[in-house]
């Protein structure tokens, strides 16, 4: 007998097996039992299908609260397929998305509604609103007891079938839709569970947006064996350590930015009991390390892409590793470090797809082929082809294999800066900087930065006689693209490097932003 993997399975066990448990709580708000969340996931599964919405795509645009991680089960227990929006976008990069993922219907929290409405309103969109308040919010409550709450089998016939689009920032203009499988996220969710050691006494906060690649697993896994959700919908050192004192937080994912966070000695306080984490989107720095090992922290560097499910390597440490000093362990946490257990091949190689020679020196690209590489990107099959070929999911990241086997990352081919864990696609600030009238030309790239890693600096040449000011051109971004994604820096030049053939050459301007550092992401 065969049945289709789905991480709806790890929901359905959780819902069968520990019905009286605690399953989510939101601090100063709600909390659930798995059985009454079994009753909130059935019901709002019929309401989409009552709606006519059964099989189509439904976008979720939430912050960290009950109601966002609602969805996850939800919609595709209706049949549907999910698409997660990012909280911090601007309208006319939500009308992309919408429009992209063929929308029919958007789940929006209350604090982010008036953001969509007129936009939603003008592809035709139909909109519930989420949350505790009264009015719109209630009507959503209201929509939900109308309906049975009694158990719905899993819908799911085929394991290959799409359960989430989500969008990630690319190499071009226009962010892509990566269409993830029941059988992908499925994967990725037991990943998550062997390597982050849940259990039915865990409880997991939930510091990583859920709208980054379904936090990384995190919106399914933990219903698998038992474990407390805590929401948390605002990420402040505060509110985490709050949080982690009252319901005695166990795990937590986040990006290397929040550790510096909850480190801050303004804010940082030592966990009473350990509290396991998963960090990922850069190499935390060996003091973010220290400092959260001194305040009771355990901290693993896994590394992904939304298109791998997302994630593929782990910094696994050997038990003789975990006991070296902070000083010796911190390098090797800092290393991707090896393909995780059901990643598939995860190797870095040449432009041969060959395995470059473990010697912690020559250069090549981390490429996977396995179960967890997405299925395509939506209503894109040239990208798809592109990012596939040669039968190797490409990267873009550029690194290096050590004699032990580990990788580490050294910088990208891909013109992607991640800073605070966002993905920023320079071709699409590029494009917003052109639309102003004074520039003429535009090129932007990664430049380091204590708190954030790295963020976007944009080198401007602008067309003769015309003058504008930084503050100018930062205005006219932020007009058009979501405020994280606008330069922090501008450098005007009378030109920029070009090849012979008329090509800039970001490596140069990158060379500069980055000179005496050996590695040049961060």
């Amino acid at each position: 007998m065969k049945t289709p993997l789905t991480p709806l399975d790890l929901v359905r066990r959780g819902l069968h097996v520990y019905a009286e448990r605690t399953a989510v709580i939101e601090p100063g708000s709600v909390q659930f039992t798995y059985r009454q969340w079994g009753e909130r996931i059935f019901q709002l599964a019929r309401a989409v299908q009552a709606a006519g919405y059964g099989g189509r795509n439904v976008a979720v645009l939430s912050p960290n609260t009950h109601g966002g991680l609602l969805t996850y089960s939800a919609v595709p227990w209706a049949g549907s397929v999910l698409v997660p929006l990012n909280t911090r976008l601007s309208p006319q990069e939500y009308e992309f998305q919408l429009r992209h993922a063929e929308v029919a219907l958007l789940l929006v929290d209350e604090t982010l509604a008036e953001r969509v409405q007129d936009v939603a309103a003008g592809l035709g969109i139909e909109v519930w609103i989420m949350g505790d308040a009264l009015g719109a919010a209630q009507a959503f409550e209201a929509r939900l007891r109308a309906q049975d709450s009694s158990p719905l089998p899993v819908p799911v016939q085929d394991e290959d079938d799409t359960i989430t689009i989500n969008f990630t920032s690319g190499t071009t203009s226009s962010p892509k839709g990566v269409m993830l499988t029941h059988r992908n996220t499925l994967l990725n969710a037991a990943e998550t569970l062997y390597y982050f050691k849940l259990d039915s006494d865990s409880v997991y906060l939930h510091t990583l947006p859920d709208f980054h690649a379904n936090g990384w697993g995190g919106v399914w896994s933990p219903f698998g064996v038992g474990a407390t959700h805590v929401t948390l919908p605002a990420v402040r050192a505060e509110a985490a350590y709050d949080a982690i004192d009252r319901y005695g937080v166990t795990h937590l994912c986040a990006a290397p930015t929040v550790l510096s966070m909850l480190t801050d000695p303004a804010q940082a306080r030592r966990v009473s009991r350990s509290v396991r984490v998963a960090t990922a989107g850069s190499p935390p720095h060996a003091r973010t390390i220290a400092d959260m090992n001194d305040l009771g922290f355990h901290v693993t560097q896994v590394y992904g892409l939304t298109e791998v499910s997302p994630l593929i390597t782990v910094a696994e440490l050997s038990a003789a590793q975990e006991a070296l000093p902070t000083a010796q362990r911190a390098p090797l946490i800092a290393r991707q470090g090896y393909e995780m257990l059901l990643a598939g091949e995860v190797d870095v190689l040449d432009e041969h797809l060959q395995p470059v020679p473990h010697d912690g020196v020559a250069l090549g690209e981390i490429m996977v082929r396995g179960n967890l590489v997405m299925k395509g990107y939506y209503r894109n099959p040239e990208a798809t082809a592109e990012a596939l070929k040669g039968g190797w999911f490409h990267t873009g990241d550029v690194a290096v294999t050590y004699p032990d086997g580990r990788m580490e990352i050294r910088d990208r081919n891909k013109d992607v800066i991640i800073s605070g864990g966002e993905n920023i696609s320079s071709v699409e600030v590029e494009g917003v900087l052109y639309a102003h009238p004074a520039v003429r030309e535009a090129v932007v790239v990664a430049m380091p930065h204590e708190q954030w890693g790295e963020v976007p600096c944009a080198f401007v040449a602008l067309h003769q006689g015309q003058q504008v000011t930084p503050e100018d051109l930062n205005a006219h971004v932020r007009a058009h693209l979501a405020g994280f994604k606008a330069p922090k820096h501008y450098e005007f030049r009378d030109e920029l490097p070009k090849t012979a053939s008329g090509k800039f050459q970001k490596f140069i301007l990158r060379a500069e932003l980055w000179q005496n550092q050996a590695r040049h992401v961060n």
